[in-house]
Formats: structure tokens, sequence, C-alpha cells
């Protein structure tokens, strides 16, 4: 298990968001972290950045 930190950044309707994520399961895992907490669709995900291992 190697843990990863990500970069999301999200559309919201007043303009983007970017949100840091540390994840065990790579970027998919992290896109269903940032999913969950947000409560948002998949299509609000602008892109995820791998910041470090």
């Amino acid at each position: 298990m190697t843990i990863e930190i990500y970069r999301a950044t999200l559309k919201h309707d007043n303009g983007n968001l970017n949100l840091y994520v540390v994840s065990l399961s790579g970027e998919q895992g992290a896109k269903e972290q940032v999913m969950t907490a947000e409560k948002c669709p998949e299509s609000a995900i602008v892109k995820i950045k791998k910041i470090s291992k």
C-alpha cells in the first residue's frame, strides 16, 4: 500500500474549488473520496493531479 496525495479541481456554480486528497487506492479512489465528500457527480471533477507518493 502506498499513500498518495492528489489535488482535485472541481467546477462549482460559483467558480472552481481545489481539494487535497490522501488516497491509498490511487486516482480512482481519490475521485470516489471527492465525490462522496462533496456530493458531486464525476463530471464536476475537472482534473486530478498527483502531488506525491
